[in-house]
């Protein structure tokens, strides 16, 4: 079975990049070593590693553990609840959509 490799764009590959590397300032600004994060993430330093340095092969939800645990805010709140209530309100426009495409 023949594998294919995903081509990312440009734009695609330097958010990934700035996000590796906003994690990685806010790990140091936090005092934090890489093995601490790691542990805290319940990770491999070298996903971790991984991570900093923007590879695409890390699975998103480990960019965004990392994200949370170093108190980067990647959306407009922090707050679980209203996150919560963000995401219902897209479900719902979704369903909207839909209806009227």
């Amino acid at each position: 079975m023949p594998t294919h490799e995903t081509t990312y764009t440009a734009f695609t590959t330097e958010t990934v990049l700035l996000l590796g590397q906003m994690i990685k300032l806010a790990r140091i600004q936090r005092g934090m070593s890489e093995a601490d994060l790691a542990v805290r993430a319940d990770i491999a330093r070298g996903v971790l590693q991984k991570i900093e340095k923007g590879n695409m092969d890390v699975p998103v939800g480990l960019f965004f553990q990392a994200s949370t645990l170093v108190g980067l805010q990647l959306f407009e709140t922090d707050d679980l609840e209203r996150l919560q209530e963000h995401r219902s309100r897209i479900v719902e426009k979704i369903r909207i959509a839909r209806e009227e495409g």
